[in-house]
């Protein structure tokens, strides 16, 4: 069994700490794509930035038998691991094709093996799909695909408690529209084959399934019909035909449980057996039906509308093993908002000791009459799993919306005397778009789903990035835009246009938020975007676009409604999802927002009801410029307006909760008036986030976009796409933003990433890919005044990502291997360094080392295989070489740190390419 000094090796081995683990070069796509006759072999690899704030995980549990060892999945950050009680994680699923997890389950009789339901399984609005079931037999090293790849999202995953091969997957299936791959599914052969054994109709799918831990021919399911409109609501649908079943012969048959239940409108469930008395069943039931004996609500306060009327939900109880049932308990705290929550679970000892997760974590000690809170925090923290160690119940795993927390003394009668492991040491953030704030070095800005808005530095102040690096703030709350302000450093933009001083986290006084002539409209995330081509004018957009040039304290609405009057219902839809509504009735809002870099009048907008829109003349008047191929609910993800030609734009298109999950990118080159797709190498069946172009590449073509699972990049265009994932996990990808020679990438389960200075690929064109090799221009560097901690090092277990290299990036790409050195001069041609280095002597013994490996320096590798190759180069005089007759000795440290201008020469094979470049020192050493 590995131990937790083998894990740290590991990540030391890999050049990080903690999570920062060195993951495959490229992103595992399965769909053949068409040959680009730009076909780079990209050398540059991205680095994580944090926040270290974890995201909301939906499935956790621990290992019977290691108490120290657990895991969690991730609702769009993929499935990580502790063997150390939660002091660190590790990924460990970086390498398949998906990371929205829905479901986890360790074999009790066979710790080793593990199952993976994928597709989460918390419904939002924001949600991730899977492609099936993953399993593991060696505790996560390596993974092998199921099937069940329809099912799109899992509920659950329970295995039989003696045997490892019989497992039952409870699939909920789609969520925009019908399908048949749902219901609950069982392998008796450790999933090579499926049955499906619960089934009712494609509309209705399972979301909960329990084996009696005592007798596995005993068997729970919870079935939920949901379903999500495209327009904006909160929560998904309840439809008919939910409700709760029972096998008594492994799952080939089953009966509905009614007795005690609600009779109708049952949304999810979850359900715990008792394994100290298996006639003991739990239940916590969603059920919005209006309970006939509640007492009416009391009177709406004035202004506010009416509460609902007290629905049917609570927790139930059966002693009988589920023959009959009483609610013991109706209070909304342990089942409201049910299509996020009904989860439960029970002492594996003590059949009066239950768990219920909700906005907090919820006790009862007898039986559910009454309850306690043992976690939650202010604002809502938001639980979604409770796993109990079956030997030590003193031992539980939590997931929530914050990441994963443990307990090892949960039987404390006063919840303040348990303690948790901390989820600040989770890099899983969702993020939603991203913005930079213009402080040197710049800090990386965006709402964080669940958790609010967050400010990461791009380099930390000291010799890493670390929890001493990020920071909440108070713009933008957890969906909403945050966006720097070019013209004032370390002052923000958020949320409707708050404005907010960053040092303190202060709103600047005297901004208001824009009110439109109508009541406005407003999705989950509402744009909120400075004007590249005047940065005094901020837009934000309802169904109206509004604009301020004087700091938010005052707004214009400069259009009129400009979504589909009448959008209609699309037919993938049933008659319960097409019926509900929320806040903006079944009406759109305009979702993205798009002033042009290059003429401050002009501005394209999209709609998420399937419209593009734009004016010439800063609003007076709009010219409705839709791609003839779009239809209504086509949500326009972003529109991006050309940085080098007014006529040309670009718009991603967001179709699945049309149930149609392709890619849609369109451009076009004359103000709208036509529009090609362009799609060519993007995977099938991968809708698409955000279309970026890169500002400063000479002539444009480079275009980046953010797919559900990935990073893609193109060189033409857009004519032709290729993967840019290099190291980048598999997840969602939301935004991107192009800083200087940096490009910055929003995920959404793995928070910020960066990849230092693209000068490289600004320049590959096909001169470059024929040529035998190929020096890039160095981009001038800033000679950065490095951090240090000051004393004891941060600790290498304690979450941190690295700060880039001090100095120049050196870029050069081979076609073939060959004898290569790379060598920087001085503006006399001195050689300042060579690369490959000179091997240091040492004639004398160094003796055992003062610290451990975890500190000791790993040998610099220079590759000289094809392809693309990255140098860091540290401008700093070179060390003298040691006097005539000293003794010899490694050669340390560098003289002063050096500026103006040097020359790259690289070698290959006996020709010489050469590219001057300029270092010029820190800006913050002039006030030294």
């Amino acid at each position: 069994m590995p131990t937790r000094r083998d894990f740290l090796v590991d990540l030391a081995q890999a050049g990080a700490a903690l999570s920062v683990l060195r993951l495959p070069e490229h992103f595992p796509n399965p769909q053949r794509r068409a040959p680009s006759p730009l076909e780079v072999p990209i050398g540059l690899d991205w680095r994580m930035l944090g926040p270290f704030r974890g995201g909301r995980c939906d499935a956790v549990s621990g290992v019977p038998g290691r108490p120290d060892e657990f895991y969690f999945g991730h609702v769009n950050g993929g499935v990580w691991k502790t063997i150390d009680a939660g002091r660190t994680w590790i990924p460990i699923f970086d390498d398949q094709p998906v990371a929205s997890i829905g479901a986890l389950a360790v074999a009790p009789s066979a710790p080793d093996v593990i199952y993976v339901g994928s597709g989460e399984s918390t419904l939002r609005d924001s949600v991730g799909f899977g492609n099936g079931v993953y399993k593991s037999t060696d505790a996560g090293r390596t993974w092998t695909h199921l099937g069940l790849s329809d099912t799109q999202h899992i509920g659950k995953i329970a295995i039989d408690p003696k045997n490892p091969d019989v497992v039952l997957v409870a699939a909920i299936g789609h969520l925009y529209a019908a399908n048949p791959e749902r219901g609950v599914y069982r392998s008796r052969d450790g999933g090579r084959t499926w049955q499906k054994v619960l089934y009712k109709d494609e509309n209705v799918g399972a979301v909960e399934v329990v084996i009696d831990p005592t007798d596995s021919r005993v068997v729970y399911a919870g079935l939920w019909n949901t379903r999500r409109p495209p327009w904006f609501v909160y929560a998904p649908t309840n439809g008919p035909g939910g409700g709760i079943y029972k096998s008594t012969d492994g799952g080939s048959t089953w009966h509905q449980l009614t007795t005690g239940l609600p009779p109708v409108g049952i949304g999810r469930t979850g359900i715990a057996v008792a394994p100290s008395n298996p006639r003991r069943v739990y239940a916590v039931v969603d059920c919005l039906v209006p309970d006939p004996t509640a007492p009416a609500p009391p009177p709406p306060t004035p202004g506010r509308p009416a509460a609902p009327p007290p629905g049917q939900g609570g927790v139930f109880r059966s002693d009988d093993a589920g023959a009959t049932w009483r609610r013991v308990n109706a209070d909304s705290a342990l089942w409201g908002r049910g299509w996020y929550f009904e989860k439960i679970a029970v002492d594996p000892k003590n059949p009066d000791i239950v768990y219920v997760p909700n906005v907090a974590v919820n006790r009862s000690r007898d039986g559910g009459a009454t309850w306690d809170v043992i976690r939650g925090s202010p604002g809502g923290d938001d639980y979604h799993q409770v796993w109990i160690n079956p030997d030590n119940p003193n031992i539980l795993i939590v997931a929530s919306d914050q990441g994963t927390i443990i307990t090892r003394n949960a039987g404390s009668a006063d919840p303040r005397a348990m303690t948790w492991s901390s989820w600040l040491n989770q890099p899983t953030a969702q993020i939603y778009h991203a913005s930079v704030d213009y402080r040197f070095p710049y800090w990386v800005v965006g709402a964080q789903q669940d958790s609010g808005a967050v400010a990461v530095r791009s380099r930390g102040k000291f010799a890493q990035i670390s929890q001493r690096d990020w920071e909440p703030i108070g713009a933008a709350g957890e969906s909403g835009y945050a966006t720097g302000d070019p013209l004032h450093p370390g002052i923000i933009y958020g949320g409707e246009g708050s404005r907010w001083e960053l040092d303190t986290n202060l709103s600047v006084p005297n901004t208001s938020a824009p009110k439109g002539t109508e009541t406005d409209r407003a999705d989950w995330t509402q744009p909120l975007v400075l004007s590249p081509a005047d940065p005094h004018a901020l837009y934000y957009a309802s169904q109206f676009l509004f604009k301020t040039t004087d700091g938010a304290r005052t707004w214009k609405q400069i259009s009129g409604d400009l979504t589909r009057h009448d959008a209609g219902v699309p037919s993938n839809l049933d008659a319960t999802a097409a019926e509900a509504t929320d806040r903006n009735g079944k009406r759109g809002v305009i979702y993205a927002v798009a002033p042009s870099p290059l003429a401050a009048p002009l501005i394209w907008i999209g709609t998420d009801d399937g419209l593009i829109q734009l004016t010439l003349d800063d609003g007076t008047t709009w010219r409705n410029v839709t791609p003839a191929a779009m239809t209504a609910w086509s949500r326009v993800t972003s529109v991006e307006a050309s940085h080098f030609d007014a006529n040309t734009a670009y718009a991603s298109v967001d179709r699945h909760q049309l149930q149609d999950f392709a890619p849609y990118i369109y451009r076009t080159r004359d103000q709208g008036r036509s529009w090609q797709p362009i799609t060519a190498g993007l995977p099938a069946g991968v809708y698409v986030h955000v279309v970026k172009e890169d500002p400063l590449r000479r002539g444009g073509g480079l275009l980046f976009a953010g797919t559900e699972r990935g990073a893609f990049v193109s060189f033409d265009d857009g004519d032709h796409w290729q993967p840019l994932q290099r190291n980048l996990p598999v997840t969602s990808v939301r935004d991107f933003v192009v800083y200087g020679n940096d490009v910055i990438v929003a995920t959404h389960g793995r928070g910020f990433w960066v990849m230092d200075d693209i000068s490289a690929l600004r320049q590959v064109n096909d001169e470059v890919l024929r040529a035998d090799a190929w020096l890039f221009k160095p981009a001038d560097a800033i000679n950065v005044l490095p951090g240090d901690d000051n004393g004891t090092p941060f600790q290498r277990d304690e979450p941190q990502a690295q700060n880039p290299p001090d100095g120049a990036f050196i870029d050069f790409y081979l076609k073939a291997a060959g004898t290569v050195t790379l060598e920087i001069l001085d503006a006399t041609g001195k050689v300042l360094r060579k690369w490959p280095s000179e091997p240091e002597t040492d004639a004398r013994s160094r003796g055992l080392p003062r610290v451990s490996p975890l500190w000791q320096p790993v040998s610099e590798v220079f590759s000289t295989s094809a392809g693309m190759h990255r140098v860091a180069w540290r401008p700093v005089a070179p060390p003298e070489p040691p006097a005539q007759g000293a003794p010899a000795g490694p050669r340390r440290g560098g003289g002063a740190r050096l500026a103006g201008t040097f020359t790259a020469r690289l070698t290959v094979n006996g020709r010489a390419y050469t590219r001057d470049f300029a270092v010029r020192p820190d800006p913050r050493s002039d006030s030294r």
